[in-house]
């Protein structure tokens, strides 16, 4: 077994105990990110691009260090059927992982939107796409949902990639972030179809799907790659089950990424909420039913 499925299958069965005493532990808390800090450096190469990271980080960067990759087979699987010319928005970019990559397979008259809300993730992401040399990547300094205006952005003390948006008032730190639709940024800037989405929020997927149905529906060949986890999208006021069946009734076909098996597994909704008991999730894949067979 590789390190990456290893890792993954070690997360799985130790993310949801871990979670809550890094939240809640502050000694504990503050002793990890300074281990970390001292463990990890602040860049890190993969596939032939660079990539400067946070270190201070028990997400991405902590599964960057261990496993020399991230996400390798879902990130696969997005690079897969991408030809020169094509859009691809990032909906809750990061440092860049999944943009950079694709940016340099689309070419030069390819075009990748990057919404990255959070002020040091964005500024990661920048220096990454100018240290790339990446002409065709737009860096959108907003978060997505199914409205525009402001919120609230609510800010993991331990995982950069946990930072998630909340119609409300945060229960801790936040900062307050620019919200676009998909819909509403796409006819701004002259978009017709998109041919893939990856989204990846933090329990806010189902607002963005709400917010980008004109190009969904303008886009016949378009593919998503999305995190889904119940429980974060109970929190954020949304229903798992309703969301899995707007996809269905879309014309979506649905599987699951499998990274510790590197399978894209058939599955119905039934089958997809099994696959995510308690806390934890599963990258989906969705597909026109047209083009899925």
């Amino acid at each position: 077994m590789s390190g990456s499925r290893l890792f993954n299958r070690m997360r799985d069965g130790f993310a949801p105990l871990l979670r809550p005493v890094l939240e809640r532990v502050g000694p504990v808390r503050r002793l990890g990110l300074w281990l970390l800090a001292r463990r990890h450096p602040d860049q890190v190469q993969l596939e032939g691009q660079s990539f400067r990271v946070d270190p201070r980080d028990f997400g991405v960067t902590l599964e960057l260090h261990s496993t020399g990759t991230y996400e390798p087979f879902a990130r696969g699987v997005c690079l897969d059927g991408l030809e020169p010319g094509m859009v691809f928005l990032d909906i809750g970019a990061h440092v860049g992982l999944y943009s950079l990559p694709v940016a340099r397979k689309i070419g030069p008259t390819g075009r990748v939107i990057a919404f990255e809300p959070h002020p040091g993730n964005r500024s990661l992401l920048q220096t990454n796409v100018q240290d790339n040399d990446l002409d065709n990547v737009t860096v959108v300094a907003a978060a997505v949902s199914d409205v525009e205006g402001e919120m609230t952005l609510q800010l993991s003390s331990f995982n950069t990639g946990d930072h998630r948006l909340y119609r409300g008032q945060p229960k801790s730190g936040g900062v307050p972030v620019q919200v676009v639709t998909v819909d509403g940024y796409c006819e701004s800037a002259g978009i017709d179809a998109v041919d893939l989405v990856k989204i990846d929020v933090q329990g806010a997927e189902a607002n963005v799907l709400s917010g980008m149905s004109a190009v969904i529906s303008q886009s016949p060949a378009m593919r998503i790659i999305m995190e889904y986890t119940p429980w974060m999208l109970r929190a954020a006021g949304a229903d798992p089950s309703s969301l899995l069946s707007d996809l269905d009734q879309a014309g979506f076909d649905l599987f699951i990424l499998d990274e510790a098996g590197a399978n894209s597994i058939p599955a119905t909704p039934a089958q997809i909420d099994e696959a995510c008991p308690g806390r934890s999730y599963v990258n989906l894949l969705a597909v026109r039913r047209e083009n899925s067979s």
